[in-house]
């Protein structure tokens, strides 16, 4: 604050220090709280001393004196106090700003898990019809083979044990490709499980570094007031 200030404040001398200040820079300037703290003990002071008014409770009060000393008052609010309420006014915006840096990080974290699940389910239906595909071609193709392998007695007989050959082959490979396609579908799946708990990790540690900014910036905030 940008005023010099007396070291006594008699009530009945206040009038005459106000008008002081602005003409005497030798004056040795005090503490700004112990000023503002002065104040306030004159401006009891002269309303303990007043005249009471009998069988009222009220007193008559120098009301010039009273409009000095609130205008003084009013002048000389301690820097910690006007500190406090410009820190509140920036905590308020700070937080408000945090608030929106968090919501618009979780709704980003939650499109891209919400992409990676779709992904998923698109690939590893792919992989399921794929290995379909595949076990439909390998049974057809034994099919045609043992088809074409048809005679007579030892000939009709070694093609028919030879296309039950090629059958249980053909199964059995069949069975390997179902059983290689889950297995992919299975780990394709896995991985997207690990990959959503990653981005729900983070989206769990955003929040808790946003709620522990803010309970950090309040805590600072009333610290300083």
């Amino acid at each position: 604050m940008d005023r010099d200030q007396q070291n006594t404040y008699e009530p009945e001398e206040l009038e005459t220090n106000a008008e002081a200040q602005t003409e005497n820079n030798d004056f040795e300037e005090v503490n700004d709280m112990v000023y503002f703290i002065e104040l306030l003990k004159n401006l009891r002071t002269l309303i303990d001393q007043s005249t009471r008014v009998p069988l009222t409770g009220k007193a008559l009060v120098d009301a010039d004196k009273c409009i000095i000393m609130l205008d003084e008052l009013d002048k000389n609010l301690p820097d910690a106090i006007q500190y406090g309420m410009q820190m509140y006014d920036e905590r308020s915006r700070i937080m408000g700003e945090a608030e929106d840096t968090a919501i618009s990080r979780v709704t980003t974290a939650e499109l891209k898990a919400k992409k990676a699940i779709e992904n998923a389910r698109r690939d590893a239906n792919q992989i399921v019809m794929d290995a379909e595909d595949e076990a439909r071609a390998i049974i057809e193709d034994a099919s045609d083979r043992a088809a074409q392998m048809v005679s007579e007695a030892e000939i009709v007989r070694r093609a028919e044990q030879e296309a039950r050959d090629i059958r249980s082959e053909a199964r059995l490979e069949a069975g390997e490709v179902r059983l290689k396609a889950s297995h992919d579908v299975y780990q394709l799946l896995s991985d997207v499980e690990g990959s959503l708990d990653e981005t729900l990790n983070e989206i769990r540690r955003l929040r808790s570094e946003s709620t522990a900014e803010n309970d950090d910036e309040a805590e600072d905030a009333e610290d300083e007031e």
